[in-house]
């Protein structure tokens, strides 16, 4: 089992940010510039999935499911436009979007990523 990511410290969880395991990935994070809009933060989440589905041996098309929390459901448009110009269109997976009481006022967004990968 790899774990990718790992953080904590004073007034923070002790998590990490990805796991893989056997043929499958799992990532959850938040945006670290919490100044940017949603289309800033999302894409700022959409970098470290990147980064992390690499490290951890598969990529956007073989995506299984996307689980995403937004502050605001008046984001939901600006957000699917950033989904649409990442996600590998030939390949989406299954998704489902909430709105959610963030920890962090400031926080926007959060997403889950499950992804498939070679064992």
């Amino acid at each position: 089992m790899e774990r990718y990511g790992i953080i904590g410290g004073a007034g923070r969880p002790s998590i990490c940010l990805g796991l893989g395991n056997g043929d499958w990935l799992t990532i959850c994070t938040l945006a670290s510039d919490l100044t940017e809009g949603i289309e800033g933060q999302t894409r700022q989440i959409f970098s470290v999935f990147d980064g992390y589905l690499a490290e951890g041996g598969s990529d956007k098309s073989r995506l299984l499911t996307a689980q995403v929390w937004l502050k605001d459901m008046g984001d939901y448009d600006a957000f699917n436009n950033v989904w649409n110009a990442w996600v590998d269109r030939a390949h989406p997976p299954t998704r489902s979007c909430i709105s959610a009481n963030m920890a962090n006022p400031e926080s926007l967004i959060e997403i889950r990523i499950t992804a498939a990968r070679d064992a």
